[in-house]
């Protein structure tokens, strides 16, 4: 089947659904990767833009999934834009590769680039007559999910689980690309709280790792 994972910013992919994307790849899933906020602008020049957008590609590679699709919106400014303009720009993108699954960000993230994504995915899947998206998880991404306020409504609180023991070290691998994403322990986004991540999720269900996901809507034909 066709995946595909919406994500705002490069690095957003691997760090939430990692795991899961390279367990698609392996089942023979084709998973394309949609990149919104690629133009990091009001953080990085030009040259670091180009090396991020690199660190995707060779990532992508790594995890066994599609080459990224940058659509070019700017970094922390998505709420410049009308939702409509958003929506179009995954809905042009769903109606390619028509995913049976959606893997979109947590909308109470405390980022404001994937809470507006959240609810642009929600929109452009709506479950229409006809429609080909069966399946819509959101992920967490650490230091956005983690660091929101711990507030009714704006909790990350998981209840689907993929199990990625078989390509944690793949996710970790991917990872190692994004080498200015990914600071020194204790900071979440380390390659070691990453992992230690992966096996405190795995824990609570009984495996060795796993990615966890708010289930938004899943439709099973008997």
């Amino acid at each position: 089947m066709n995946v595909v994972v919406i994500a705002s910013h490069p690095d957003d992919e691997v760090l939430g659904v990692g795991g899961t994307l390279a367990l698609h790849a392996l089942e023979g899933d084709k998973v394309f990767p949609i990149i919104v906020a690629d133009n990091n602008s009001a953080r990085y020049d030009e040259s670091h833009n180009a090396e991020l957008k690199q660190a995707c590609r060779r990532c992508c590679e790594t995890l066994g999934i599609e080459q990224p699709e940058f659509l070019g919106f700017p970094d922390q400014k998505l709420d410049t834009y009308s939702q409509i303009e958003l929506n179009q720009a995954l809905e042009k993108r769903l109606q390619q590769h028509q995913p049976s699954v959606v893997y979109a960000h947590h909308a109470g993230d405390m980022n404001r680039d994937h809470q507006i994504l959240h609810e642009c995915t929600m929109v452009a899947c709506r479950p229409k007559p006809g429609a080909f998206v069966k399946r819509v998880l959101a992920y967490t991404v650490p230091s956005s999910s983690d660091w929101a306020p711990q507030a009714v409504g704006r909790n990350f609180v998981p209840n689907w689980y993929v199990d990625i023991s078989a390509t944690l070290s793949r996710k970790l691998a991917a990872l190692e690309h994004y080498k200015s994403e990914t600071p020194a322990f204790p900071h979440p986004r380390s390659l070691r709280a990453i992992e230690t991540q992966a096996r405190f999720w795995g824990s609570g269900v009984g495996v060795e790792a796993a990615e966890p996901f708010v289930l938004m809507r899943n439709l099973v034909r008997s």
